[in-house]
């Protein structure tokens, strides 16, 4: 039996409140979407007052808007991440596009409930569109590798139109579900769907080594 005497363990940190809020916002948002939720169940979850919460976010605005920087934060990184990937790996962009729908699984009600976000954080506009902009300007970077490493092969005249339609889709496709099929509470598999329809418009443009990585890709169900 070992002798543990004198030895001393690390602290356990505890999330602050502001991190607490976030972290219960987040779920209940997810859950019911922004406009449904009030502070006050906001607070419940936390197992705090209404003025602490207000100490730390005094508007729901503030709240969503906190959520999207951290979205931010964690598409940069995922923008970092794809930079680092050697010109021929084709199972590395595959990846790429799978962990982007993870990160839209994560936060998902800020692309389920956009229209409505926007009435209540009109803040949010210019943020996204910065997020946009940076997130296609990568990945039109990422398609020069993949052409210069013959995985992928779009006409100079498509190639706007490909990463429009592409961005279009990968942020709209949980408003369709909700408009078009009256899907409002999602699951991985419509996030699978989405993912789905992004690799559709890629398809006939990728080689065979990079078609078959996509397809092993897209054989992994989100859980």
């Amino acid at each position: 039996m070992s002798d543990n005497k004198g030895k001393r363990t690390d602290p356990v940190v505890q999330p602050s409140t502001r991190e607490r809020i976030l972290a219960s916002t987040l779920s209940l948002f997810n859950q019911k979407g922004p406009e449904a939720v009030t502070t006050a169940e906001i607070a419940k979850a936390v197992q705090i007052n209404q003025g602490n919460l207000y100490y730390h976010f005094r508007t729901k605005e503030s709240l969503v808007l906190a959520l999207f920087s951290r979205f931010e934060a964690d598409a940069l990184a995922l923008v970092k991440e794809a930079d680092a990937v050697e010109g021929a790996d084709s199972k590395a962009y595959a990846g790429f596009l799978r962990k982007w729908f993870s990160l839209v699984w994560i936060h998902r009600f800020l692309f389920r409930d956009i229209p409505g976000l926007l009435a209540i954080a009109p803040g949010l506009r210019a943020p996204i569109l910065m997020v946009s902009g940076g997130m296609r300007l990568s990945v039109d970077v990422i398609f020069q590798r993949m052409e210069d490493a013959d995985l992928i092969n779009v006409a100079a005249e498509d190639r706007k139109t490909l990463l429009t339609n592409m961005w279009i889709v990968s942020t709209y496709w949980a408003v369709y579900l909700g408009l078009q099929e009256g899907v409002h509470d999602l699951g991985p598999q419509h996030v699978h769907w989405g993912l789905s329809q992004v690799a559709s418009l890629l398809r006939p443009y990728l080689s065979p080594k990079a078609r078959a990585d996509l397809e092993a890709m897209l054989s992994e169900l989100f859980t």
